[in-house]
């Protein structure tokens, strides 16, 4: 299977993540945050440094997440989000990568069936424009989000169907925002996994609601038991979220290695 790291689940630093990645024995990388912000606004010298670092360590980059449509969605701010898709449609390209990780707009408490629409509409439109590009979109399901609890994910991706878009999976997200049961999600949408984010969390009443794998309620033994018999070669990517970071993504990659290997973790 394919397991790779967010970068910036390391370190925001470019040099420091990815030479320890690198000295981790991982070759696939997922990039979203450095330093000096989000891709794919991101300074020359460090698109320059980025470019030197994925050369000397070979890596492959496996998806950026631009952070498009995380936000409230109206006409000013669907016009940003629409630039921002280009400059990472451009982004990939430059990185030559063809997955897209994006997110499904901001609800709130006072929405009505138009602010729904407009983000479908938005989401529709945003993966036809990938896909004419040669690009897949994958939408992360995420709290806050029109895709963030388990009903709201599988009536969001079914309002899409056709669409193109694909679904960035991510159980510790899920979970946080009330899920009991990863295969009520899993079942359904894995025909459009694109991609997986892994990580693990205690759930949405914690005060700490993240924590490293084995610490908190998801099975990731069976879920990723799933993955191998439905889509072995998806690509996984180790998403800490968790202080220290270098120490919980070690503890994390080895988590999930000896799971893939068949061995028995602990509970930290």
């Amino acid at each position: 299977m394919n397991i790779g790291i967010v970068t910036d689940e390391i370190s925001p630093n470019l040099s420091f993540a990815l030479g320890a990645a690198a000295a981790l024995g991982v070759d696939r990388i997922e990039i979203r945050n450095t330093a000096s912000g989000r891709v794919p606004d991101l300074p020359e010298d460090e698109r320059e440094l980025l470019h030197d670092l994925v050369d000397e360590y070979a890596f492959t980059v496996t998806a950026i997440s631009p952070g498009t449509f995380k936000c409230k969605l109206n006409a000013e701010t669907l016009e940003r989000q629409f630039a921002l898709l280009e400059k990472a449609f451009d982004f990939a390209e430059e990185f030559e990568t063809k997955k897209i990780i994006t997110f499904a707009g901001e609800r709130s408490a006072g929405d009505t069936p138009d602010n729904y629409k407009r983000a479908v509409d938005a989401l529709a439109r945003a993966a036809q424009l990938a896909q004419k590009r040669g690009f897949i979109l994958a939408a992360e399901n995420e709290h806050g989000c029109y895709n963030d609890t388990p009903e709201n994910i599988l009536r969001f991706h079914r309002d899409l169907e056709g669409s193109g878009l694909m679904l960035n999976w991510d159980p510790g997200n899920c979970y946080r925002s009330g899920c009991t049961d990863y295969r009520d999600v899993y079942e359904p949408l894995k025909g459009i996994i694109a991609n997986v984010h892994i990580k693990d969390t205690q759930g949405p009443n914690s005060r700490v609601p993240w924590t490293a794998l084995g610490g908190g309620i998801i099975d990731w033994a069976k879920q990723l038991a799933d993955i191998r018999r439905d889509m072995p070669s998806v690509d996984l990517s180790i998403e800490t979220h968790c202080f220290p970071l270098l120490h919980n993504t070690i503890h994390n990659l080895g988590y999930v290695k000896n799971i893939l290997k068949g061995g028995v973790n602990h509970v930290r």
